[in-house]
């Protein structure tokens, strides 16, 4: 018996060395995607900030100062720095011979010691230092920066560079964004860390159902027993195996792509309403921001399957006016805030935030609506399959008039009938479950 007991001691150290081998992998494979996550959030926070500004007012405010327009620039350039996750310092320069000239530098929290750091006025001018000098000739330029990754007495940062432009097509200034990355150090860690518990609970169960079988072993004369100390023993293997997997294969529950599939669905909806190509391509970029005011729920409500709390439901709920506030100074493309704001109004008036009826919602939030519900059900999701085809276009065709605008629903109808919304690797199936459980996800 007791090479019984050294065969199961191996057998958990080799275990536990694949589980390693497994766990460097993972935290390999997070540090990547996760890099490539963050770089693609610097990338598109710059691009959103860049599109506040006016290209062409830049120059009179560093000659004039602040006006009104300088003021509510700077308050939408504020709603981007507060509401996007990890985003540490944004600020906008003139870049010139001399050195960087500020236009836009604002208040921040250091992600690192908490250390309240003050932004700089417009106006004040700073030489360039030792980490500018490979980008100023590009900068001078106004040329495209790739984003940049440092670790210096700011921390942590993820950099991007984005020029702004002037009719003329002068380069105005630079958006800069920095991202903390300290979150994905402290997620790696906390995650070795469950790794190792669950590792050390694992050896420990293994070596005490060693020993559990080893004395069961000796009373061979007690059959019954050790009979059923094998059922409980067996059942104590499955479970510590079952607790162990569960934590090895945690995964993001973020559903990837859903906006873009808003916005394709929207475009085509909308050419299917006879909407001319510019109207196309604008309710297009509508839908594509339509969620944006998801970036300041918490992702532990944001991701949670099956019902919410009335708590956590208003928390999502208010999506609707956190996008609408990030949104609506952009000058450049007003409308772009409606669909934020509106794509959860309801024909019958039981929508939000504003309990609009019928012809109250603005167009493009009709049309988004429908495309929305639609992808809520047909796509797949970390804890559930999309909903059979025909099922959610029977419950499109159901909810016409009440939740949906009707004649957005026929055109739906419509594409459905050429061919068009099923997916290509779509064979039949899918979940039949209750509509309540895919509202709920919205």
């Amino acid at each position: 018996m007791h090479r019984h007991l050294l065969l199961m001691l191996l057998l958990a150290l080799l275990v536990l060395l694949t589980v390693t081998a497994v766990v460097i992998t993972r935290v390999v494979i997070l540090n990547r995607t996760t890099r490539e996550h963050r770089a693609q959030i610097i990338e598109n926070t710059a691009k959103l900030a860049a599109t506040c500004i006016d290209g062409d007012k830049v120059e009179g405010w560093m000659k004039n100062g602040e006006d009104e327009e300088y003021e509510a620039t700077a308050a939408a350039l504020e709603n981007i720095l507060h509401n996007t996750p990890f985003l540490q310092f944004l600020y906008v320069y003139q870049i010139k011979e001399d050195g960087c000239h500020v236009v836009f530098d604002f208040d921040s929290v250091d992600a690192e010691t908490g250390e309240f750091m003050e932004g700089d006025t417009l106006g004040r001018h700073f030489d360039f230092d030792e980490s500018w000098e490979p980008l100023v000739p590009t900068l001078l330029s106004g040329g495209a920066v790739e984003t940049v990754e440092t670790v210096d007495t700011y921390g942590w940062l993820l950099t991007r560079y984005e020029p702004i432009f002037d009719s003329a097509g002068n380069c105005a200034c630079y958006v800069g964004a920095d991202l903390s990355m300290r979150g994905v150090r402290d997620y790696v860690t906390g995650y070795v860390i469950r790794i190792a518990v669950i590792s050390g609970i694992f050896l420990i169960g293994c070596i005490l159902l060693g020993m559990r079988l080893y004395i069961g072993a000796r009373r061979a004369d007690e059959m019954e027993s050790l009979i059923e100390q094998q059922k409980r023993d067996k059942k104590l293997t499955r479970e510590i195996i079952e607790a162990f997997a569960k934590v090895v294969d945690l995964k993001d529950a973020y559903t990837q792509g859903h906006s873009s599939r808003v916005a394709q669905y929207t475009e085509m909806l909308a050419r299917e309403l006879g909407y001319d190509d510019e109207t196309v391509e604008k309710y297009y970029n509508i839908a594509l921001m339509h969620d944006i005011g998801k970036v300041g729920v918490p992702d532990n409500v944001l991701n949670k399957p099956g019902k919410l709390t009335d708590e956590e439901f208003g928390l999502i709920k208010s999506h609707t006016s956190r996008g609408y506030e990030v949104l609506k100074s952009i000058s450049i493309m007003p409308e772009i805030a409606i669909g934020a704001h509106a794509h959860h109004e309801r024909p019958d008036g039981k929508g939000y935030p504003l309990g609009l009826k019928q012809e109250e919602i603005p167009r493009v939030a009709q049309i988004i609506a429908v495309a929305d519900c639609f992808d809520a059900m047909y796509s797949n999701r970390p804890y559930r399959s999309r909903m059979n085809f025909e099922k959610a276009v029977s419950i499109i065709k159901e909810v016409s008039g009440t939740q949906l605008t009707p004649d957005v629903v026929d055109a739906f109808l419509r594409l459905v009938d050429k061919g068009e919304f099923r997916a290509p690797d779509d064979r039949g199936g899918g979940t039949m479950e209750s509509i309540e459980n895919i509202r709920s996800e919205q």
